[in-house]
């Protein structure tokens, strides 16, 4: 699978939406694209949290609210999807962040099956994180 990386950096200006640093929580098993990700993700100036499997998503979900989730569906121990729904059912923390599914799958039962256990988007990787994802889901 091609690695598609565009990195974006972020002006900074007086009452720009993006003027904080943005929270995302990275789920992605995927040892070269997570730590890719990464990298991406700090040059936006995010503070990112990467984990490699649903039940590590999990507990940092319920340790910090983050802005953005972005969570890959195929994950080794529990299905993403899965992840998803028991972030969105457990109430308080995350409820109204913005999660991302993450598949390689381009097949329309993933992306509905996304929406359905709660997800804001779906996007087929590779996903090109440019600034311009991060501000259609954080608000000011």
């Amino acid at each position: 699978m091609p690695i598609t990386i565009k990195i974006t950096k972020l002006k900074k200006k007086e009452g720009d939406i993006l003027m904080k640093r943005i929270s995302v929580l990275l789920v992605e098993d995927n040892q070269l694209v997570r730590k890719m990700s990464v990298l991406i993700l700090e040059q936006l100036e995010c503070e990112v949290q990467a984990v490699e499997n649903g039940k590590l998503a999990l507990e940092y979900a319920e340790k910090k609210t983050y802005d953005i989730i972005f969570m890959d569906i195929g994950l080794p121990d529990i299905n993403g999807l899965m992840v998803i729904d028991q972030i969105r059912k457990k109430g308080k923390m995350n409820s109204k962040t913005a999660i991302i599914a993450l598949t390689a799958h381009s097949d329309m039962k993933y992306q509905y099956e996304s929406y359905k256990m709660g997800a804001t988007d779906f996007f087929v990787k590779p996903l090109m994180i440019e600034k311009e994802i991060l501000r259609k889901y954080i608000s000011s």
